[in-house]
């Protein structure tokens, strides 16, 4: 059954049981989270398409997550902070712009099972992999993308490694739109293998620079 969700468009990917902040500070934005408190709703968050997050006319992907509100921090000019965790993932089935933000009708998504050994066997191998790429941007100097222990239940990692790797909206969205926790670790791996050769040509450029200045 189809639902209206108030929409808020930006330029990254929430996905589902991940954390992310907000700055509302945008006057249809302000509107929008008082239309949720009175209607003791929430909104949902979709990656754009094209356009740009302020001023409207951004045009967002189809597939979004919802937001469930964890922290909130009034502001004096009517605006918030907030933090959010991704919930549910929805389809957008059609938009409509009478408010002020966009407004979409959607479906909400569930994920398709998969045998639980050929999952634990991809969850095995993603981690494995995403540990040699939180090592390989150590090497380049860049932030390691998660200091923690990784998760062992497998939808979670998929959510947290697709989340944490550093490639473009597109990507991200990509996994977002997969419908089932085994097929999204296979795309979390051929990410992360496309991703470590990238980071080892990177790796090699840069000692070869470092051994050419110091014979300068």
């Amino acid at each position: 059954m189809a639902i209206e969700v108030p929409l808020f468009p930006l330029g990254t990917v929430l996905f589902p049981h991940m954390p992310m902040s907000l700055h509302i500070f945008e006057e249809r934005y302000k509107t929008m989270m008082r239309d949720c408190r009175k209607a003791s709703t929430t909104f949902g968050i979709v990656a754009i398409r094209s356009g740009q997050e302020t001023g409207g006319g951004a045009i967002p992907y189809e597939v979004g997550t919802l937001a469930q509100l964890d922290e909130i921090e009034e502001l004096p000019d009517g605006g918030c902070n907030l933090m959010v965790v991704g919930a549910s993932r929805f389809h957008i089935d059609s938009f409509s712009h009478k408010r002020p933000y966009l407004v979409g009708s959607v479906h909400y998504l569930q994920d398709i099972p998969a045998p639980a050994d050929d999952t634990e066997r991809l969850a095995t191998a993603v981690t494995a992999a995403f540990r040699g790429y939180a090592g390989q941007l150590r090497g380049i100097g860049q932030e390691d993308p998660f200091e923690f222990g990784l998760p062992s239940d497998p939808e979670l990692l998929s959510y947290l490694v697709a989340a944490a790797m550093q490639v473009e909206t597109a990507q991200r969205q990509r996994l977002l739109e997969i419908d089932g926790t085994a097929e999204r670790l296979a795309a979390c791996l051929r990410l992360l293998r496309r991703e470590a050769a990238l980071l080892d040509r990177m790796l090699v450029r840069s000692k070869d620079h470092a051994g050419t200045s110091s014979l300068n």
